[in-house]
């Protein structure tokens, strides 16, 4: 009797053991996730509507068609679409801020956020590019605190222009500046019949 006792004691020893080397290991790699991953300075997602009114009135007085998207501008465009897209995260990942930076055709987007509760901070490289009235953000590359992973994580990001200029417009050419992108645009009168019947 005092066997089998002394059985089911070593046996209850071993599983608190064990139990407490999961735990110790799921607490170790939590905290080395958060060492590697932790967010170095805070951002929000807040944004401002970019004034495309003023733009448009100031190609009218000028009469030339294009207009110059400031690095501020694009930035609040890119978390705009970033929000509209956030059905498209993974399952646990919640993002509470964003920044992005333009250098000619390259975007660097610091982002920060939460994944399952554990708080991280990213910079994601972007090859930026102009498809039709569209600019498209290609994802190359993820830097971490402690890691680099080349490679494109997640879809590319897509700003419609043609959500903030009239449809009477199409974009004609792009320059992407060191701060800045430069944007021609062409009339498309054959959008004009349709834009007065509504």
């Amino acid at each position: 009797m005092s066997i089998t006792r002394s059985k089911a004691v070593r046996i209850r020893l071993w599983i608190i053991c064990i139990l407490s080397g999961i735990i110790a290991l799921l607490i170790i790699g939590a905290g080395t996730l958060y060492w590697i991953a932790a967010p170095e300075r805070p951002l929000n997602l807040e944004y401002t509507d970019v004034d495309t009114t003023a733009k448009i009135i100031s190609m009218v007085e000028t009469k030339k068609l294009e207009t110059t998207i400031s690095q501020d501008e694009f930035n609040q465009l890119a978390k705009q679409e970033l929000l509209d897209r956030q059905h498209e995260f993974p399952l646990g990942l919640k993002l509470t801020g964003a920044q992005f930076t333009l250098h000619n055709q390259n975007v660097t987007a610091d982002l920060r956020g939460t994944y399952w509760g554990i708080p991280f901070g990213a910079l994601l490289d972007f090859h930026i590019k102009r498809e039709e009235n569209r600019l498209v953000l290609d994802h190359q590359a993820t830097h971490v605190r402690h890691g680099d992973f080349s490679g494109a994580w997640i879809k590319p990001i897509t700003i419609s222009l043609t959500k903030y200029f009239p449809a009477i417009v199409n974009v004609n050419q792009m320059e992407f500046a060191q701060d800045h992108i430069q944007v021609s645009f062409k009339l498309n009168l054959l959008s004009l019949p349709k834009l007065l019947l509504r």
